[in-house]
């Protein structure tokens, strides 16, 4: 009978709502952490775009106008995954992709015939691919190291009498590992 008057009681119902209130909120807090946790997990904070912005270099060189595309003289048309070794120099590169004072990539393009044979080399930003290409050998890592991008495709290459023949050009790329975010 004492019992069930203290059970039944205002402070005895009071105490045990307390009491429960105060492990819903321990439960809610645990619940709540292990959210955070979850979510901090599953969250990327560092985005390497290293090999994003040597695709978008290498597109450029390849496909842009005044690139290493042949560029018909007569009709501007530019035939991308063409190339005339005559009509590819290292001005024209920079021209082709004018950044001032571009300190982020440099790239160089070799040109090769289907034996592998080396048929012409050109550079972008050969200032600073000079720079950087020791730098790439050493390895460094962390912010004052080089990134290298290598990329082989098939081109066709023309002749100064307008026959054709397969070849490849390999783009490698440098940047500096301190313009990316990481």
């Amino acid at each position: 009978m004492l019992r069930n008057k203290i059970s039944n009681s205002r402070k005895g119902i009071m105490a045990f709502n307390y009491t429960m209130m105060i492990m819903r909120l321990m439960f809610l807090v645990v619940v709540l952490i292990v959210c955070v946790l979850l979510i901090s997990l599953f969250i990327n904070q560092k985005f390497n775009t290293t090999d994003i912005h040597s695709e978008v270099l290498i597109d450029g060189l390849l496909y842009g106008t005044g690139g290493i595309g042949y560029t018909d003289p007569i009709t501007g048309r530019s035939y991308p995954e063409l190339i005339y070794l005559d009509q590819l120099s290292e001005a024209e590169l920079d021209s082709a992709l004018f950044f001032p004072n571009n300190h982020m990539m440099s790239a160089r393009i070799t040109i090769k015939d289907k034996d592998g044979y080396i048929l012409k080399t050109a550079y972008y930003n050969k200032e600073w691919y000079d720079n950087w290409a020791p730098l790439e050998k050493l390895s460094i890592g962390g912010i004052g190291g080089v990134a290298g991008y290598t990329r082989t495709l098939p081109v066709i290459l023309r002749e100064k009498g307008g026959s054709t023949r397969s070849g490849m050009v390999e783009f490698h790329v440098l940047q500096p590992k301190s313009t990316r975010v990481s």
